[in-house]
């Protein structure tokens, strides 16, 4: 179908579950995001391989993961991260996403392993993304040092949610400090913001939204909290979609000419279409995993779909 943007203002008011004053806002949204961004979209089919760096250890044993996360990841603490990268480089993949658990302050340690992660730029040719956690500036040095490409940082912007979710005596000043400090070592910014995370229910997303906007991100990314099962928040109920769409409308409003990309973590099954069909709706221009129903809707839209394979989405394709 030819790109035509009163069709997509159509779809937009004819979509349920979504309020009437959202609607508007999403027109809106669209409208941003078409003057900067056209009718492109980029789907990134295949994202980096996640690493722990500390196996399926974690100081916080935090209620939305409770290590389960790192369960599904290649564990770099009994495994030779140098062997690891080369069995990626060898498959062809263009990067690798360095991850792990969290110190007692918050940061994920893969600074404490900066000559083999070197390497893995000087050998192997690999991108490096990592979750950084909380830094400081010393830590934020050593990230640069060892050539950190793209710094995943997850911004939270309620103090509650930060005492109740990860159990940390921290605020949301300290989210704001580790962006300074990484944007201050030249370490360039995906800060990942998650709707939902305190137990499926709004609390700081906008006000994450804003700390982000300061610092000139490269991207930013839109996650969903998912309720696991053997978490503390297994039973809890996925945030709302027209949560979600707000966070997403005020996003792109807030960002107009910085890329914006639906996360792969996002819960699935019939949610997870709808989810896809509102972020295309509300001007998102990077979907990262998309199923069939999200190409049906680009191609119903008229958008102009680029693939980008073995990528991760905080990256631009070609």
């Amino acid at each position: 179908m030819d790109f035509d943007i009163r069709n997509v203002h159509q779809r937009i008011m004819d979509i349920q579950d979504i309020t009437p004053g959202l609607k508007e806002a999403m027109k809106s949204a669209f409208d941003v995001r078409f003057h900067n961004f056209s009718n492109r979209v980029q789907f990134f089919t295949r994202p980096f391989t996640p690493v722990s760096v500390t196996g399926t250890h974690c100081d916080l044993n935090c209620k939305h993961c409770s290590t389960h996360y790192l369960e599904h990841m290649v564990d770099a603490a009994s495994n030779d991260l140098q062997h690891i990268a080369g069995d990626l480089a060898r498959r062809g993949e263009n990067g690798i996403l360095l991850s792990g658990g969290s110190r007692h302050d918050g940061s994920v340690p893969t600074y404490d392993q900066g000559d083999a992660i070197r390497s893995l730029k000087s050998v192997f040719g690999l991108k490096i993304s990592a979750h950084t956690g909380l830094v400081d500036r010393e830590q934020a040095s050593r990230l640069r040092d060892y050539g950190l490409d793209m710094a995943l940082v997850d911004v939270i912007g309620s103090e509650g949610t930060i005492h109740d979710v990860y159990g940390l005596d921290r605020t949301p000043e300290d989210y704001d400090s580790t962006l300074a400090n990484l944007a201050a070592e030249g370490i360039a910014l995906a800060p990942h913001i998650i709707v939902g995370l305190h137990g499926g229910e709004l609390d700081g997303e906008f006000r994450a939204l804003e700390m982000v906007r300061q610092y000139d991100p490269e991207v930013v990314v839109i996650v969903v909290f998912i309720p696991t099962d053997g978490t503390d928040y297994g039973t809890a109920q996925k945030p709302d979609i027209n949560d979600v769409v707000e966070v997403m409308t005020a996003a792109r409003e807030m960002f107009p000419s910085t890329p914006l990309s639906l996360s792969c973590v996002r819960p699935g099954g019939r949610y997870r279409s709808i989810l896809d069909e509102c972020a295309l709706l509300c001007g998102l221009d990077r979907i990262a995993v998309p199923g069939r129903h999200c190409y049906r809707t680009a191609e119903d839209m008229g958008l102009d779909i680029m693939e980008v394979d073995k990528m991760c989405c905080s990256y631009g394709g070609a």
